[in-house]
């Protein structure tokens, strides 16, 4: 149910190709002097979802995650840094993939939007279990796979750990390691615990177990028969590329009945009660968590900043 922040990782490079870096917005394109990622910012996720049964929903965890917008600062502040140590060893033009092309249904890990499964009634009619077309798709540069390269960005030849490339020292951990110092991974962690202990403890309070009966009595005079929400995609057979019309069907009875049963404001209640306490109970631990996320991000946009110039 989380958004993935597996793009938030060491040692992106992929490529050798003279080219600055480009925020790409709503078809424009502005370009520094730096080198740097291509970030596409079309169809990113809205902050607050602005549609369906999950409209203007916000549960208390949120504001302790990390947005999808910070994820994207986070990794261009690294691989900006990347580049540059590689470019200090020889490697004109390095290039790391390009960023924001496959943006999530969500902004953030609570994934409401599909938090209690399918809630927008338009995207069901159209997309069924699918998802709609995210972005542009990203075109990588050209393979830097050598051996010379993985040195560098490793500090290592094997297992063999080196000191220096051609006569310059390198980094502890090669360049992989230098940006690791310069701009941590976030720790999400904590928050993320607590999001997937919230939602499993919700599904099992006597209201949204009632909720849920309400829905399954709906679906079952619709002709599906399920019990919760989880069965539902395995009812349509959502397996194709693209929605079919027996998809469409069963996904827009989903969202029907639940709109007629009034399960998706009981479940929201009934956990939002639950993360309130949970904040509560681990108030310390989610300030520090916060606090180091703060800081992650001051360094993500120092170094963002540097690399414009």
């Amino acid at each position: 149910m989380a958004v993935s922040l597996a793009m938030v990782s060491a040692g992106c490079g992929q490529g050798q190709q003279e080219n600055p870096q480009t925020v790409v917005d709503n078809g424009s394109a502005a370009e520094s002097a730096a080198q740097g990622p291509t970030i596409f910012k079309d169809n990113w996720p809205e902050k607050v979802p602005t549609s369906g049964l999950a409209k203007g929903l916000v549960l208390p965890l949120e504001s302790y995650m990390i947005s999808y917008a910070e994820e994207i600062a986070v990794q261009q502040a690294r691989d900006s840094a990347e580049t540059a140590c590689m470019n200090r060893f020889g490697f004109e033009g390095w290039r790391t993939e390009d960023l924001g092309t496959s943006p999530p249904p969500a902004d953030n890990a609570s994934n409401m939007p599909r938090r209690y499964g399918l809630t927008d009634p338009a995207q069901a009619r159209t997309y069924g279990y699918h998802l709609p077309s995210a972005g542009p798709e990203s075109t990588p540069p050209p393979e830097q796979d050598t051996a010379e390269a993985a040195t560098v960005l490793t500090g290592q030849n094997g297992s063999e750990r080196l000191a220096s490339f051609k006569g310059e020292e390198l980094p502890e951990g090669g360049c992989t390691g230098e940006v690791g110092r310069k701009v941590a991974v976030p720790d999400v962690a904590l928050v993320e615990r607590l999001n997937t202990e919230s939602l499993e403890l919700s599904q099992r309070t006597p209201a949204v177990e009632a909720a849920m009966v309400r829905w399954a009595s709906c679906m079952k005079d619709r002709g599906y028969q399920v019990n919760t929400v989880w069965e539902t995609a395995e009812v349509a057979g959502a397996e194709s590329e693209t929605a079919d019309q027996q998809e469409i069907e069963v996904a827009t009875a989903e969202v029907d009945c639940k709109q007629e049963t009034g399960l998706v404001k009981v479940w929201f209640a009934e956990e939002t009660t639950i993360q309130k306490r949970l904040v509560e109970e681990n108030q310390q631990a989610l300030k520090g968590a916060e606090s180091q996320l703060g800081k992650t991000l001051e360094k993500a946009a120092a170094v963002n900043r540097s690399a414009l110039r």
